[in-house]
């Protein structure tokens, strides 16, 4: 199949799922590669405006400038939390070690499940970090994205998500992630609308023309995320801090900072 072909497929699926489920035919933009791929096709290839085919983004207030101003450029709706990310670190915790660890911390201490861990290595991991983190005082949470994005995007009925189901998030896995599933059932979050590899999303990238206006971040890490996700894991960190140094140097030096707090938290756990 050609990537003209599968931008085609895109389309039909996209004609598709409006045609069966018009109220929440709507897309999550977040000005990311994946979203601003779909977006495009919505309004270059199919030449359906925001009246006609909703796009929603969640304001963050946490995008790297250059993702912010592409947002700001599009066809879409904005919508407001009012929430900011700093003070969800402090009135519900930050993501240290990751959004599992977090998670599971939190539905312990916060929600007092009684959690049990299948995998031994995993469950002894976990009890030595936790009680580490309790020892210290400080609290973790996984809700930075649901408080500030997914929370307000469910309620304005979008349930359009992404294209690559390796992009992760809200995107399903086993039969949720098929196309008549999600046409069939109107709550269920459509996702992946079409799923591709790495590869192909750059051949259908070339074959709009995207490629030619990708933003300066892209040249340093496929996915940008909120500036500060840092905090919930180091994958990509040194390639994100690195452009930030250079186009971003003051929330570069705040990032740092919290970086180098954080690897001393996790080096006096490990130590001790």
């Amino acid at each position: 199949m050609t990537p003209y072909q599968k931008i085609d497929q895109i389309c039909e699926r996209l004609e598709g799922y409006k045609l069966h489920n018009p109220a929440t035919a709507k897309l999550s933009y977040s000005g990311g590669r994946d979203s601003h791929l779909l977006l495009h096709i919505i309004r270059n290839v199919m030449k359906y405006d925001n009246t006609v085919y909703p796009a929603i983004y969640a304001n963050t207030h946490n995008e790297h400038n250059e993702i912010r101003h592409r947002i700001l450029e599009q066809d879409i709706t904005i919508v407001d939390s009012g929430r900011k990310v700093f003070e969800i670190f402090k009135t519900e915790g930050l993501p240290l070690w990751g959004k599992q660890f977090s998670k599971a911390w939190n539905d312990i201490h916060v929600r007092g499940w009684n959690i049990k861990f299948t995998n031994e290595k995993i469950d002894e991991d976990y009890r030595k970090r936790i009680e580490w983190v309790n020892a210290n005082h400080l609290l973790l949470s996984d809700g930075c994205c649901k408080l500030i994005k997914e929370n307000i995007l469910q309620k304005c009925g979008v349930n359009i998500v992404g294209l690559r189901k390796s992009e992760g998030g809200r995107r399903s896995k086993g039969k949720n992630k098929d196309y008549d599933f999600c046409v069939r059932n109107s709550k269920v979050l459509f996702k992946p609308i079409f799923d591709v590899t790495d590869c192909e999303f750059c051949e259908i990238e070339k074959a709009l023309g995207l490629h030619k206006t990708q933003p300066d971040i892209y040249a340093y890490t496929d996915r940008t995320g909120c500036v500060m996700c840092g905090f919930g894991s180091k994958k990509g960190i040194k390639e994100k801090l690195t452009y930030m140094r250079l186009y971003e140097p003051a929330k570069a030096k705040v990032l740092r900072q919290i970086l180098q707090q954080l690897s001393e938290i996790q080096k006096n756990y490990i130590n001790n």
